[in-house]
C-alpha cells in the first residue's frame, strides 16, 4: 500500500510586513496510522491580539489528537471531530495560561486525513480544500469557504456556534489534496465562479507531487511559491498551502 506523504508552508503576508507585525497563519502535519497522513491548517483573526498564537496551538493540537486517534476508515469522522475539540481545549487552556478571553486567540480551521484510499475533511470558516481524483484527475472542491452574514465574516474555533459550524466531509478515490488559507483563495478559485478550482494553480500543484523524491526541498519550493511576486500582488493576507498525495511504491 502506498503511503501518503504531506508538504506546506506558511508566509507572512505583505500586509503584515509592512506592519511589522507576526503573520497569523499556521499549520501542523503528522503520520495517521501505518500508511496515512493528516493536516491542520488555521488562520489567526485578523482582529484577535494574539491570533498567532491561537493558530499555533489549535493546529498543533488537532494534528497531536489524530496521531492519537484511531485510524480505521469507517472512524474518520469520529477521529475528526474529537480533534477538533481536543484543538478547541487547548485554545482555551491556552487562553487561560497567559491571561487573555478566548477571542484574542480566534482561528480557523481546515483538518484533513488521508486514510487508505479515503480522504477525510472538517472545516470551520474560511479557507479551502480541493482534491484530484484518482480515476480522471479531475480537480474537486472537497470543502469550500463559509462566510457569516457580513463580508470579511467567518466563523472561529472560539465561536459559540462553532460545532454547529463545523463541516465533516469524508471523500473517496482521491489521489491527492491541496489545503490553503483565505490569503490564496484569490489566486486558487475561477474568478466569477462558486467556489471552482482554478486549473492552472493545482494542475502544476498535482504534477509537481507527483515527482517530489526530496520532501524538504519540495517544501522549500512550496514557501517559494507563496512568497512570489504572483501570490502576492493576489493578496495582501498570510498564505499557508499544505499539499497531501500518495507516494509512488
Amino acid at each position: 500500500m502506498n503511503a501518503w506523504q504531506v508538504i506546506g508552508a506558511s508566509v507572512r503576508g505583505p500586509e503584515h510586513e509592512r506592519e511589522g507585525s507576526p503573520g497569523q497563519d499556521a499549520w501542523a502535519q503528522g503520520r495517521f496510522g501505518a500508511h496515512g497522513a493528516c493536516l491542520c491548517l488555521c488562520d489567526g483573526a485578523g482582529s484577535a491580539s494574539h491570533a498567532e498564537v491561537g493558530a499555533r496551538v489549535v493546529a498543533a493540537a488537532v494534528v497531536a489528537a489524530l496521531a492519537e486517534a484511531v485510524s480505521r476508515p469507517e472512524a474518520l469522522v469520529e477521529a475528526l471531530r474529537g480533534a477538533c475539540a481536543a484543538g478547541r481545549a487547548a485554545l482555551l487552556r491556552e487562553a487561560a495560561a497567559i491571561g487573555v478571553a478566548p477571542t484574542a486567540l480566534a482561528c480557523t480551521l481546515v483538518a484533513v486525513v488521508c486514510s487508505e484510499d479515503r480522504v477525510a475533511v472538517a472545516h470551520l470558516g474560511d479557507g479551502v480544500v480541493v482534491g484530484q481524483r484518482a480515476d480522471t484527475g479531475e480537480l474537486v472542491v472537497l470543502s469550500a469557504p463559509e462566510r457569516g452574514e457580513y463580508v470579511n465574516e467567518t466563523w472561529f474555533v472560539t465561536s459559540d456556534a462553532w460545532q454547529a459550524h463545523l463541516r465533516i466531509a469524508v471523500h473517496e478515490a482521491i489521489a491527492g489534496v491541496c489545503a490553503l488559507t483565505d490569503g490564496c483563495q484569490e489566486a486558487a478559485l475561477v474568478r466569477g465562479a462558486e467556489h471552482s478550482p482554478f486549473s492552472p494553480f493545482f494542475a502544476p500543484l498535482f504534477a509537481f507531487a507527483a515527482e517530489i523524491t526530496d520532501v524538504a526541498a519540495a517544501g522549500v519550493e512550496v514557501v517559494q511559491l507563496l512568497d512570489g511576486a504572483a501570490m502576492r500582488k493576489s493578496s495582501g493576507d498570510d498564505k499557508t498551502l499544505a499539499l497531501a498525495w500518495r507516494q509512488a511504491p
